[in-house]
């Protein structure tokens, strides 16, 4: 029998008189006619949300953290489909902070060429460079149905289409928490599309104004008037509308919403103005995605046909204003910090931010080998620092010095200079450590990883040894195939992994070696995850990494995953929580650079670790008493106990628990649709694991953000 451990806070005796007394209303209403049929047979009061049919106006009340929210939305299918917003703070009379407004999406839809080995599995097509068009979803009013689901209400409003995909347009509401979470839900028949989406809300300008936090980190405001509209670029990808009695914050998901690009530029991913792209008249603010991405790659959003594609923006109203509200917002990503956790210490991976590069370009520049001012305390670690990242592991000489990287001669001053600038950027409280992606001899892309600096030669010269006593760099390995990678790895005590497994130039790896002697190797550590490709109708990301971690773990490899970021520059301009990930040590300290880390890499190796996007965290994951990376031993009865404990941010949609048995994958899910925004949650279940090699588990929340387990390996 599962038992999951959630303390609600019981509402004051005069709170549950004030709603009862408002759903009296609804029931007397609920006769009325309306223009759109409304049905409200799926709806329970119990879901902490209530509502009331008035005429042509459905209204939902629900407690929140300020006090009340009422949404009042127009079914006459004539005028703005948001009558209002009001917000009661605790104590005060009900404030309206917005009437009149009309939520607004525009769909972009490209073409994905299928024709290419990776079919959707793709990340290598310029979509961008393809004809594509942009129009708005317009939503004809056909019907409302109002559905409960635990702690949370639905209003679907079907009707809503264009540009060749239909559907509707939802509202969630949760109890307890301030969120207005809208979803534009619709679907294609034709094939071969990608697609990105840009969203908001349009109402009269006259008297309001709108703010954001630039990226010089002030609170930035500017009347609303009628201009043509035009990107901003913000922190927290948020923008608000103030009104006199308050606010309106509008955001999209903290990670699902970013596809995976190279860079993780700032974009401008807000908006605010009249004639959004040419196809919005009127004044608005909202998100949106630049079409061209970073000008490298860049594959948008798959949209296969017969999925419902799952188009999410959240409105976050308030009496507040400035930094008040906005300091709302942050909560939901902890101020886009990964946040400490006991026990813990949090490790990041792939970065080809190529620091040393520009270190001897400047110096080339300047005949000079002393420190260039612009690099004496570059923004990339102050970036790292204040998203609460501990330790970060680089994967260097990527770009156009890969060249001199596999000059024998010229690759040992690089490789010394990396050490040595890793060594100096590092501190007692945070450890920044070298790696690169080689790319030889294995096949697909793979990381390095060592436990102290290594200096090692990727492509071994005839005459040479695999180990050289150096005059000036000392021990130096020459690698020339597989073998010598392997015993590379095995003398110091490295570990390598596959980059972006079965995608990009990792396509077809590490199936395609798996019967290797260097894959089998502990050594050999699985592969990296990171939410590419993107789908908007997965619940969840990364399902590409996710399927390859039970995929090994039934081939009884004992293989774990650890997130990756893949990006190249890092600096206090980028949008850098968006596209982050980061991995939960199990590591009582974080180690100093000269004493080496290996503690890390055992740490990797042992599968002591869970992957997080920041706004779940999983404290504590036991089966039958073993950490993830153990084994349990089971007994004759199959039995064993789940206990697992989890936190968040914004409210979580599910848990799944996910095993095999060496052939077939199993997935036990787990609702959690009672959740509320800002809570935690013990999971304790007695788990039947008869025949079962591995189980491991996962959490996501309605925004797709998500936290994910190594196994524990079942004998």
């Amino acid at each position: 029998m599962s038992t999951y451990n959630v303390h609600w806070i019981k509402p004051p005796a005069n709170l549950i008189l004030r709603v009862a007394a408002w759903m009296i209303t609804c029931i007397v209403y609920t006769q009325n006619t309306c223009a759109a049929p409304v049905d409200l047979s799926s709806y329970n009061p119990d879901c902490g949300v209530a509502v009331r049919l008035a005429g042509e106006t459905l209204a939902m009340r629900w407690k929140t953290p300020e006090g009340f929210t009422e949404l009042n939305l127009n079914t006459s299918g004539r005028g703005p489909l948001i009558r209002s917003i009001s917000v009661a703070p605790d104590g005060k009379e009900s404030t309206v902070v917005l009437r009149n407004a009309d939520p607004v999406t525009v769909l972009s839809v490209g073409q994905r060429d299928l024709g290419k080995r990776q079919g959707w599995n793709i990340f290598f097509d310029r979509t961008r460079r393809k004809p594509s068009e942009s129009g708005p979803l317009t939503l004809k009013l056909t019907a409302v149905e109002v559905q409960s689901l635990g702690r949370r209400c639905m209003v679907d409003l079907t009707g809503l289409e264009g540009q060749a995909f239909a559907g509707k347009l939802r509202f969630t509401l949760y109890a307890g928490c301030d969120l207005i979470h809208l979803q534009a839900i619709v679907q294609t028949q034709k094939d071969a599309r990608a697609l990105l989406y840009h969203a908001g809300m349009t109402c009269d300008p006259d008297g309001k104004s709108v703010s954001w936090i630039g990226l010089d980190d002030t609170m930035h405001r500017a009347a609303a008037r009628k201009r043509p509209a035009a990107p901003e670029k913000v922190r927290y990808r948020t923008i608000a509308l103030e009104t006199k009695t308050g606010s309106v914050a509008i955001f999209p998901p903290p990670h699902r919403y970013f596809y995976p690009l190279d860079e993780a530029f700032n974009l401008g991913f807000n908006w605010w103005g009249n004639d959004f792209m040419g196809k919005v008249p009127d004044f608005g603010i909202g998100i949106r995605q630049d079409l061209e991405g970073d000008r490298r790659w860049v594959p948008w959003f798959n949209a296969p046909p017969d999925t419902e594609q799952r188009l999410d923006i959240f409105w976050l109203p308030s009496t507040k204003h400035g930094n008040a509200l906005f300091d709302h917002v942050k909560a939901y990503t902890h101020d886009d910090r990964f946040p400490e956790l006991e026990g813990h210490k949090t490790f990041t991976s792939h970065y080809h931010i190529e620091h040393t590069t520009r270190l001897i370009e400047e110096r080339n520049k300047n005949t000079a080998t002393d420190l260039p001012k612009a690099l004496e305390r570059p923004d990339f670690i102050e970036v790292f620092k204040n998203a609460g990242i501990q330790i970060v592991h680089l994967a260097e000489f990527h770009n156009r010095l890969g060249r001199t990287r596999r000059d024998p001669i010229k690759a040992l001053p690089l490789l010394q200079l990396l050490h040595e600038e890793c060594q100096r950027l590092s501190d007692d409280g945070f450890l920044l450590l070298p790696g690169e992606e080689p790319n030889v001899h294995l096949g697909g892309h793979w990381i390095s990883f060592f436990p102290r600096p290594v200096m090692w030669v990727l492509d071994r010269a005839k005459d040479k040894p695999f180990i050289e006593k150096h005059p000036q760099f000392g021990l130096v390995y020459h690698v020339g195939n597989p073998e010598d990678i392997l015993k590379l790895m095995e003398r110091e005590g490295g570990l390598m992994w596959a980059a972006h497994p079965r995608i990009k130039s990792s396509t077809g790896y590490p199936d395609l070696y798996r019967e290797s002697h260097f894959f089998k190797s502990d050594r050999y550590l699985g592969g990296a995850w990171k939410a590419m490709p993107a789908d908007l109708s997965k619940p969840r990301l990364g399902w590409r990494v996710l399927d390859l971690l039970d995929d090994t773990s039934n081939w009884g490899a004992k293989k774990y995953i650890l997130g990756e970021v893949d990006i190249f520059q890092v600096d206090r301009t980028t949008e850098f929580y968006a596209h982050a990930n980061v991995n939960y040590m199990r590591l009582a300290r974080i180690p100093r650079f000269e004493e080496g880390w290996g503690t890390v890499l055992e740490a990797l190796r042992d599968g002591a670790f869970f992957i997080s996007t920041g706004e779940v965290l999983m404290p504590r994951f036991k089966v039958g008493g073993k950490l993830s990376g153990e084994t349990l031993k089971l007994d004759a009865s199959g039995q064993a106990k789940l206990d697992a404990s989890l936190t968040w941010t914004f409210p979580m949609a599910f848990a799944e628990i996910i095993s095999g048995d060496g052939k077939q994958v199993f997935r036990k899910r787990i609702n959690l649709e009672s959740t509320e925004a800002f809570g935690n949650q013990t999971l304790q279940t007695a788990l039947d694991l008869s025949g079962k090699k591995w189980v491991r588990l996962e959490a996501w929340d309605v925004a797709a953000n998500g936290v994910i387990s190594q196994p524990v390996w079942l004998e």
